[in-house]
């Protein structure tokens, strides 16, 4: 009698199940948990680092602390979980298109994660070469958030499972992007009275995206 590959079947079911997880579902694991460890980092290195505060201090200033490691990792792991959360959108709403453009903006946005983890920001008062790089860096970022956002509403649209999602989208895109130039105004120094506030300013402006990140990654997840 023939031998009978019963190891055969099951490996093809694992690989088939692995497939699925690295397309859809991993992606949307990896858009679930990045914003809350990215906060939940920034708001107990808030609570701990001796005259912080999350109101007037920028997040970059978190680096600087004695537990400054904790949030240049953080800006790291943010970084790698951004871009395999946006790859496993532009894969379902943009099949085929591995450089599309959800995808190239979340590669820019986690190398300026990276960028602003290896640059340290100046402590206040101080000026550096690689905190002027940082600062740079920073105000590009701003830009890119809503990017992120309308460019993924225009790739959702014509899909009838995510049009509602594409419409949110451009909602959260054009709200962040009017708190963008709310917190580059403040960082130029154009809007002085509100400059202590610019902590505050700088986490609503990211926390939108934030927001938008955790939406779409429970809907990638229910569509998995």
């Amino acid at each position: 009698m023939p031998p009978h590959h019963h190891g055969a079947p099951a490996t093809g079911a694992r690989a088939g199940l692995w497939q699925r997880f690295a397309h859809a579902r991993g992606p949307a694991v990896a858009g679930l948990a990045a914003p809350v460890l990215f906060w939940t980092v920034l708001v107990v290195l808030g609570r701990t680092q001796t005259g912080y505060n999350a109101f007037k201090s920028d997040i970059s200033q978190l680096a600087l602390g004695p537990n400054g490691w904790v949030q240049t990792a953080n800006f790291v792991i943010f970084a790698a979980l951004i871009v395999v959360f946006q790859g496993g959108v532009q894969r379902t709403v943009a099949p085929g298109r591995v450089w599309g453009t959800i995808n190239s903006l979340a590669i820019a946005c986690g190398l300026g994660l990276v960028a602003i983890a290896v640059l340290p920001t100046d402590r206040v008062g101080a000026w550096t070469v690689h905190g002027a790089i940082h600062l740079g860096v920073v105000g590009a970022l701003a830009v890119l958030l809503p990017l992120n956002c309308l460019a993924a509403a225009a790739h959702l649209k014509p899909d009838r499972a995510w049009r509602g999602y594409a419409v949110f989208s451009v909602l959260a895109g054009a709200f962040t992007g009017a708190l963008v130039v709310l917190l580059l105004l403040v960082w130029s120094g154009l809007w002085r009275a509100s400059h202590p506030w610019l902590g505050l300013y700088e986490r609503i402006a990211f926390a939108v995206p934030c927001a938008w990140m955790e939406v779409i990654a429970i809907r990638l997840l229910r569509l998995s």
